[in-house]
């Protein structure tokens, strides 16, 4: 068995049948080596099968969140000029018009097609395996060309730090469009030799993938933070068993280490959620702690993502006691699709500039402190916005909370906007808990406390805190439309 999909499932010998009559129709259809196919699918065996027959072909395939709003989706999709755009047999007759509009081919997934054998082509190591849609360093919209050596070399190193192997059972709720999705549970799953199963990532399937988890006796998962942190509220501990897993996952934004002792708390296990820092510019992981090393801090309580993959160099551009993360390896993406100038502002002297800020300590272990513009200044020092919103995430009624400076009279205000779903009347006492919950931590008060509605403070698709978008709008005025009271 290699993907099971709720009661749809492949076997290898199946997949590979399957792939290659998908990628004959595809031919048919006038895709190439080299080419760029857009996939617009969901998440599931459909976008599986469909990544493995453009592999077939050599070309290079680049997922797509479905989710988004037609003209949203299409104006992202236009950015790499693909061949073919992919989309579901059902897709929406507006959806087909404005991709149409746009000037793009749109290819029905699911078509087969005879007369194979298909040949396989000619495929170079240095050839582009997939595009991965990210925000960049730079925090713009890119597409990140990743190769099939640095594709190899991620999940190669994962699988040894990690000790993967054929008797594993993987449990996926991320997307195929997000680089933990694709790398660590499409392609580590073929690359192992695993059983795969798959869920439909959204917040309403939280408790479907710890179910599945449960009865598959999955000893692999993984999940951003958020994730692991409404699981804990949201799934009765009484209704699963998570006592197989070796090890989860958790990445794609900042750690907390609340998170993964409620997690592990409610559910009865230990030492099983494994913190991770990455990057799509390094194809995914670039360190993580092992499984069962249990969690590690700095002296301000900052939960280390543990040490680097196999065959990846860190090390640091330091200003004082920490710096910017610069990252070396043959996991290192090709660069920016149609952004060279972007590219060479972060891939310098063979490092990649990761616009990130943390230190090492002595035995090699990373500690990201958060993004470079998004730190935090007081009294000469330099605190990660983490440590305030960890605090505040700790009191009652905070759904989430991000910090940022902002400038005033020469000076940097700190303020914490909050999140909750309070009456008016409540905001304030709320605010006051949570200036106290900070205090407590850091040692001083934000000088504002903003109480906003849920949904208020600016995301990214993966659900990263935008914490730039969240200065701009407080300087701006914009947010005090949500805030509350």
């Amino acid at each position: 068995m290699a993907y099971v999909e709720r009661g749809d499932a492949v076997t290898w010998s199946e997949l590979e049948r399957d792939a290659e009559a998908r990628a004959l129709a595809l031919r048919n259809a006038g895709v190439s080596a080299g080419d760029r196919v857009a996939l617009l699918l969901p998440a599931g065996l459909e976008s599986i099968r469909t990544f493995w027959a453009i592999q077939l072909l050599g070309a290079a395939s680049v997922a797509f969140n479905p989710m988004v709003p037609d003209e949203t989706a299409v104006r992202r999709i236009q950015l790499v000029r693909p061949h073919l755009l992919v989309v579901p047999s059902d897709a929406s007759p507006p959806l087909l018009r404005t991709a149409m509009d746009a000037g793009l081919t749109c290819f029905a997934a699911g078509q087969v097609a005879s007369g194979g054998p298909l040949p396989r082509p000619d495929v170079s190591p240095d050839d582009l395996a997939f595009l991965q849609p990210t925000s960049g360093t730079s925090g713009e919209p890119r597409a990140v060309m990743i190769r099939h050596r640095n594709a190899i070399a991620s999940v190669t190193a994962s699988a040894e730090a990690m000790n993967v192997d054929s008797g594993d059972v993987l449990v996926s709720w991320v997307p195929p469009w997000h680089d933990l999705g694709l790398v660590r549970f499409v392609i580590g799953t073929a690359y192992s030799g695993v059983r795969c199963h798959v869920v439909t990532p959204a917040i309403a399937t939280i408790p479907e993938w710890l179910s599945t988890i449960s009865a598959t006796r999955a000893t692999i998962t993984g999940a951003p933070d958020f994730a692991y942190r409404l699981a804990a509220r949201l799934v009765d501990p009484a209704s699963v068993d998570l006592r197989s897993l070796r090890y989860a996952t958790n990445g794609g934004e900042p750690v907390r280490r609340h998170t993964i002792e409620a997690f592990e708390r409610t559910f009865g296990l230990h030492d099983v959620v494994v913190p991770g820092y990455g990057l799509a510019e390094a194809t995914l992981g670039v360190t993580s702690v092992r499984p069962g090393e249990g969690l590690r801090s700095d002296a301000r309580g900052n939960l280390s993502s543990g040490r680097p993959f196999p065959g990846i160099e860190l090390r640091l551009d330091e200003k004082d006691a920490h710096g910017e993360i610069l990252v070396r390896g043959d996991v290192l993406f090709a660069g920016y699709f149609d952004a060279d100038e972007a590219t060479r502002l972060v891939l310098r002297d063979d490092w990649l500039h990761t616009g990130d800020t943390g230190h090492i300590d002595a035995d090699g272990y990373l500690y990201v402190l958060g993004r470079t513009r998004a730190m935090l200044k007081r009294g000469g020092s330099v605190l990660a916005p983490r440590e305030l919103e960890e605090a505040a995430q700790r009191v009652e009624g905070v759904k989430l909370a991000a910090a940022v400076g902002v400038a005033s009279d020469g000076t940097e205000e700190i303020v914490l906007v909050v999140e909750s779903d309070v009456q008016p009347e409540e905001a304030s006492g709320l605010g006051t808990s949570v200036a106290q919950a900070v205090r407590g931590t850091v040692g001083f008060i934000p000088e504002r406390v903003l109480i906003v509605r849920p949904r208020a403070i600016p995301r990214t698709a993966n659900g990263k805190i935008r914490h730039g978008a969240l200065r701009d709008a407080i300087i701006a005025g914009t947010l005090m439309d949500q805030v509350i009271g």
